[in-house]
């Protein structure tokens, strides 16, 4: 059950405290209130086939785009940085009948560090470990530990909670970590800039014109800690969500999934591909399946670039680390078996690329039709979904409708 938390300005760090008019909680929020809605997706222990499931809430195409480094520098000190430090990254993703192209780009955070009793400053990109605090702090908020700020300046939303809570949800999927590098990880989100470049195109309807964004902004907008020196997990922290996820929120533009399924996985490839498969798997069904190009999907990914030059070794390298992502979702029971089809050049006869073809669990199945009843469900009261023919909606005409 989610513990939606009532929050007031005298609970916030003192470096909030004057710039905020007031606070509202998931128990006063319609936004925040349907965001921490897991009412329909709570499975207990004894009727999970592996534990208890976590649920929580995936962003659409922004949690899709490669906003993580996978590779090369993860951490430098300042003086060692290269001559190019910002990381660009194409983006080519359709969801929900939207197509989005153009790219991404990813710059370094400044990080301070005691090391030998002085302060030394480091480049710090976001990468595997940052991905996995960011995935728990949307885990967090999914549970009920998100609140609106409204500041001087503006509106936020932002994740309240201790260390030790963070670190909780981090050790719950095998990912223990020291506070000291959660907190780093969190800077690192904090102080790292994405910069958004693309174009959204509704492949559906052709009479509507292709939109154009542009955006800047930081993986975190703000990051406030408070507590006594010593206290280690007890340190309260605030981290406020940027405006491309608070928007995200108020327009119902995410999805469920359990958070520990993917997050249990020990390779990050893996992670990835589970937490894609929940997202755009939705119509997941016995007779149904998936499938992706090696090359395309390993670059979505961020192991490789489309200017990369793909050598026969490389080329097996990438395949050998996709069979044991494949290796992996079978032993978690998301897909029940996988095939692999060659992509030969027409000129030369070689193999430049592989075709794959998953096949869904039914326990993976049965989990998405879940999920999707209660994103149905959520849409519904949140209005984003039109029920024809219905004046007035209560809890048991939802419930009904969800079932058709």
């Amino acid at each position: 059950m989610s513990r939606k938390v009532n929050i007031s300005v005298d609970n916030l760090p003192d470096t909030l405290r004057g710039q905020i008019h007031g606070v509202e909680s998931a128990i006063d929020n319609e936004s925040l209130a349907l965001f921490t809605d897991n009412k329909d997706v709570r499975v207990s222990i004894e009727n999970a086939a592996h534990g208890l499931r976590a649920y929580s809430n995936t962003f659409n195409h922004y949690d899709l785009w490669g906003r993580f480094v996978r590779s090369g520098h993860k951490k430098l000190p300042v003086e060692e940085a290269p001559k190019k430090t910002i990381v660009t990254r194409r983006i080519s993703e359709k969801v929900d009948g939207i197509l989005y192209d153009g790219e991404i780009k990813i710059t370094p955070a400044v990080v301070s560090t005691r090391k030998d009793g002085e302060d030394v400053e480091y480049l710090v990109w976001p990468s595997d470990r940052e991905e996995k605090v960011e995935r728990a702090l949307i885990r967090l908020a999914s549970k009920g530990k998100i609140v609106k700020i409204n500041f001087k300046s503006g509106i936020q939303y932002a994740v309240v909670f201790s260390m030790n809570e963070l670190a909780q949800e981090l050790k719950a999927v095998g990912q223990s970590m020291p506070y000291p590098q959660i907190k780093e990880s969190l800077e690192a989100l904090q102080g790292s800039k994405l910069s958004f470049k693309y174009s959204a195109t509704d492949t559906r309807n052709t009479d509507i014109d292709d939109s154009f964004y542009e955006s800047n902004m930081n993986f975190l907008s703000s990051l406030h800690f408070s507590g006594k020196k010593g206290q280690g997990g007890n340190v309260k922290c605030v981290a406020c969500l940027n405006a491309f996820v608070h928007n995200m929120i108020d327009n119902l533009e995410y999805k469920g999934y359990y958070f520990n399924s993917a997050q249990e996985l020990k390779r990050g490839l893996s992670r990835w591909m589970m937490l894609r498969l929940y997202h755009l798997w939705r119509y997941a069904a016995p007779g149904k399946t998936y499938h992706f190009r090696l090359l395309s999907i390993m670059e979505k990914y961020g192991s490789i670039y489309s200017t990369d030059e793909i050598t026969e070794n490389k080329l097996k390298a990438l395949r050998r680390d996709m069979t044991t992502t494949m290796k992996d979702l079978i032993e978690k029971g998301a897909i029940s078996e996988y095939n692999i089809t060659n992509v030969k050049d027409d000129k030369t006869g070689n193999i430049i690329d592989y075709t794959y073809e998953m096949h869904p669990s039914d326990q993976f199945c049965d989990e998405i039709l879940t999920l999707n009843k209660h994103n149905k469900r959520i849409e519904i009261q949140g209005g984003k979904r039109i029920v024809e023919n219905a004046v007035l909606i209560d809890e048991d005409k939802i419930e009904e409708i969800v079932e058709d």
